[in-house]
């Protein structure tokens, strides 16, 4: 079945008509029943994403609020990620101080516990997002969005994100075609090493959640289109 987001092309400014039928019929769904079914996808993030990878001469005039919505998700992300390293970074420290205070040789019980506080520090700060991810949020969106447009389904899943009810791994369950780690970085605007060592969590996270809303959206519109296509068209008199 064809994607029915793809009929939000038609809304986009062109010289082509696309609202008159084969021979001269009446077709289905017109662009006004279209931007109709647009119209009752709630706002939010999945309806900013699917208007920027499906109706982008429509979204430019709208990309503020696309970046208001994306970062109402990657605030409180970036702020929950950056807490759990403070707070396993004062776990250490208390430890350490407990040690310290009690000036006896290290028992087993207090290294197993400077064991886990730092294994902790570590994996909250692999975890943890750059400080000055809010400044290349913008070219990461951009590149997000680029690739959600290129229609690459992922070859495992045929899209669907799952496999034998498991997750898909190779797209994490994006059901897109991953791209390539050295042309996201392209798409950034940075280099390789850097978007490994430092991007690559953050973008692969925006991947998924901007993906995951414009599905939500893409099915509430098809909804809509169904709808539009079942009601009863007036006739002339």
């Amino acid at each position: 079945m064809a994607d029915r987001r793809e009929m939000l092309a038609r809304l986009n400014p062109q010289t082509v008509r696309f609202d008159v039928g084969h021979g001269g019929g009446t077709p289905s769904l017109t662009t006004s029943d279209i931007a109709a079914a647009l119209g009752m996808v709630p706002a939010g993030l999945g309806r900013e994403v699917m208007e920027a990878v499906y109706l982008p001469d429509g979204a430019m005039r709208h990309r503020p609020k696309l970046a208001e919505a994306v970062l109402a998700i990657v605030r409180p992300e970036f702020t929950r990620r950056a807490r759990a390293l403070a707070e396993a970074e004062d776990d250490l420290s208390f430890s350490k101080e407990m040690v310290s205070l009690s000036r006896r040789n290290l028992s087993d019980a207090q290294r197993r516990i400077l064991r886990d506080r730092e294994a902790a520090v570590v994996l909250a700060r692999s975890r943890a997002w750059p400080r000055n991810t809010y400044h290349h949020l913008s070219r990461m969106v951009d590149a997000v969005v680029m690739e959600l447009a290129s229609g690459n389904r992922c070859p495992t899943c045929i899209g669907a994100g799952i496999v034998n009810d498991m997750g898909c791994k190779d797209c994490r369950c994006t059901g897109i075609e991953p791209t390539p780690d050295r042309r996201r970085a392209l798409a950034m605007g940075t280099d390789s090493p850097a978007y490994m060592r430092r991007w690559k969590p953050v973008y692969e996270w925006l991947l998924a959640e901007l993906n995951h809303a414009g599905e939500v959206a893409a099915k509430q519109l098809s909804r809509a289109l169904s709808n539009a296509e079942h009601e009863p068209r007036s006739r002339a008199a």
